[in-house]
Parts: structure tokens; sequence; C-alpha cells
């Protein structure tokens, strides 16, 4: 199976090179462990909900981490027990997950965080401990605020961009109904102009200086919104604060620098615009509910 013969992309820092994979412990989200363990990092170059992670990362900078490249694709023959003929899912894809993954989280999702016995799950929580891992690794920048009300505040603003934003990409790439594509574009845009509201006289949210929980929540959609004109042809309106925004983000070359290519990105996302992608997120959309909402074993292909 290739998720246990695939070699893993592992990156310390910033260097990248390849190592074989390698078998880890079965994991738990509780437990001690030392705070020096090594963090390794389950990720998947295409995924936006990975891409918040790697973003805090990169920008702090600071924290030394193993890069495993968990997700992938393969299409897998017919089993018998569909209610189609098999040549109906002959070009359907499916998610590999390395057994590593697995064994540290056995849903299977990135990113994924591990650190001794440590596992820490979910993009928004991810980028929350690795904020706070880097600085107490000394690093004097803060994604999040020391002021605990408006560090609340503005993990409730990374949920409702996420659930009112980033949500509705995939419902505008996966749902059939052109009408439900529309209605989903516009929900997006209405999601876009409520965050570009709340800039206040700032480049980044809440009138912040520096990029915060809430701009790494949106920003690898924003870098994505691409896709939705190329298989939709659906382009964002004119929104100049957001614009400014991204533009503000753009420019700092550690956030910049961890964006996909482009061609190779429209490529993996076709499984989606085409209806091809069988992952959970996929299927939870296609069946109807939103992205955010998808359920691991209803979901799960």
């Amino acid at each position: 199976r290739k998720s246990s013969m695939a070699r893993l992309l592992v990156r310390r820092g910033g260097r990248a090179c390849l190592a074989g994979p390698r078998r880890s412990a079965r994991a738990s989200a509780r437990g001690g462990g030392s705070s020096s363990a090594k963090l390794q990092y389950f990720s998947a170059w295409f995924c936006p909900f990975a891409h918040r992670t790697t973003l805090a990362l990169a920008y702090h900078g600071n924290l030394e981490y193993e890069w495993i490249e968990a997700l992938g694709w393969e299409q897998r023959p017919a089993s018998g027990a569909e209610e189609f003929e098999a040549s109906a899912r002959e070009e359907w894809w499916y998610h590999w997950k390395h057994e590593a993954l697995l064994e540290a989280n056995p849903e299977g999702m990135v990113p994924t965080l591990k650190a001794g016995p440590r596992v820490a799950t979910e993009s928004i929580a991810c980028v929350q401990l690795i904020d706070e891992l880097a600085r107490r690794q000394g690093s004097p920048l803060r994604l999040l605020e020391d002021d605990p009300w408006t560090r609340a505040r503005h993990q409730v603003w990374a949920t409702k961009v996420n659930n009112a934003v980033c949500s509705e990409y995939y419902s505008v790439l996966v749902r059939d109904s052109t009408h439900e594509r529309a209605a989903a574009f516009d929900r997006l845009v209405a999601g876009l102009r409520d965050f570009a509201d709340n800039l206040l006289d700032g480049p980044f949210f809440d009138g912040r200086s520096q990029p915060g929980l809430v701009d790494l929540t949106l920003l690898p959609y924003a870098v994505r919104f691409y896709v939705l004109d190329h298989y939709r042809n659906l382009r964002l309106p004119d929104l100049p604060r957001y614009d400014a925004w991204l533009q503000a983000c753009l420019d700092i070359p550690r956030l910049r620098h961890t964006l996909p290519d482009k061609d190779r990105y429209l490529k993996h996302i076709a499984k989606y615009a085409s209806g091809k992608a069988r992952s959970k997120v996929a299927n939870a959309v296609r069946r109807g509910a939103n992205a955010h909402d998808y359920d691991h074993r209803q979901d799960s292909a």
C-alpha cells in the first residue's frame, strides 16, 4: 500500500530531505513526556487546513520539526459492494494515509502535531500550539494576544471565518447545482466583507500590525481563490480592504514562500471540481453538509 511504502518528505527547520518511513509508538492525546521531544508535523502540501500550521511554523521560524508528507491520492479498484457499476468509479480518487499519521491520529486528518506521546489536531488549535511553543523558545512574534479577552474574541473569529468563508470554498467547488454554487459564492464574498470590516485601522485583523490567528486561518484559502475563477468562472468583486490585507500578508517573505505552486495545485483540486475526490470533506459537501461539519464515520472513504 502506498501509505506504508511511500518515502517521507522530512523538513528540519527550513531544510528538506528524504527519509524512509518510520514507525512511531501509538500516541495519546494525553500523557506527559519531555517538552524537548522532537516535533513531528504530519501534513500534506495541498491541504489548506494544514497550510495554516505551515504558516505558523514559517512565521515564527524558530522551531525545529520533522515534516512528514502523510496524505496523498490513489485510485482503488471497486470492492463489489457499491450500488453502481464498477466502471462508474473508475476515475475516483481516495486518500492514502501514512501509517505513522494513523498511529498518531486514528482519524487520519492533517494537520497533526506530535511530540513524544503528546498529539494535537485541528488546524486552528495547531496554530495556537505552535505560537505558544515558539514563544517559549524565545520568539518575539505573537499570533495570539496576551490579553485573554482579546485572545478569546480572536478564537471565535477564527472559527467564524473558517465557517463563513473557508467552508464555502468547498461548496462552490463540489456542489453539483449551479444555483447552489452561486449561493455559496455569495456567502463566501459576504464573509470576506465581514472580515474586511474588522481589519479596523491596521493591515491585519483587528488592527494588528502583524498577522495573527484570524489572518492565518483565512490566508491559505485567500491564496487559492484563483481556483474558483479557473473552474467555476467566479471571480471576487473589488474588495479594496481585503485586497490590501492579502497584499500585506504576501509582502512577508516567510509567509509568501509557503504558497503551493499554482499549476500543481490546480491539477490537484481538479479532483474536487470534477466530482472525483472521495475525501471526508468532499463527501460531506456532496451530501449537503458544510465542509466543517464532516463526520468521521459517515464521510469516511
